[in-house]
């Protein structure tokens, strides 16, 4: 009789053990970017996202890419000399801005779809992703 009523019990305690878990579950799903350490931190301050065409044998590049890296910007590198289709999205900026086939080169900055840079420029660099970052909210 004891066995059967601390089965019983036990039964019962894993049922609403799982309903409530479920029930939780269902009522507040948790995002991603949340987490159980440190549920109280403002949200992050959206960066401005970078995008830049390089050539993989380009030094200007490599010093974009380090300088990117080294300051936490982040950002997405397409190698058009590796990749045909970046290539080809490459010339159609440089068309759209009306770029001379001769004048075109790299490394070319695109931040937050909005501001293009040609060449590696520190300062103008830091000007546009500051432009960016206090205008997009």
């Amino acid at each position: 009789m004891f066995k059967k009523v601390l089965l019983i019990m036990s039964l019962l305690l894993l049922a609403f053990s799982v309903s409530c878990f479920a029930g939780e579950a269902a009522k507040s799903p948790r995002s991603q970017t949340e987490t159980l350490i440190s549920p109280h931190q403002p949200p992050a301050v959206k960066k401005a996202l970078v995008v830049i065409y390089t050539l993989s044998t380009c030094p200007h590049c490599k010093e974009a890419r380090e300088y990117l890296t080294k300051n936490d910007i982040p950002f997405i590198d397409h190698e058009v000399d590796l990749d045909e289709e970046q290539m080809t999205a490459l010339m159609k900026i440089y068309d759209s801005m009306g770029v001379p086939d001769q004048k075109r080169g790299v490394p070319l900055f695109v931040i937050d779809n909005k501001v293009r840079i040609q060449g590696f420029n520190k300062a103008k660099l830091q000007a546009a992703l500051k432009e960016v970052g206090s205008t997009s909210k």
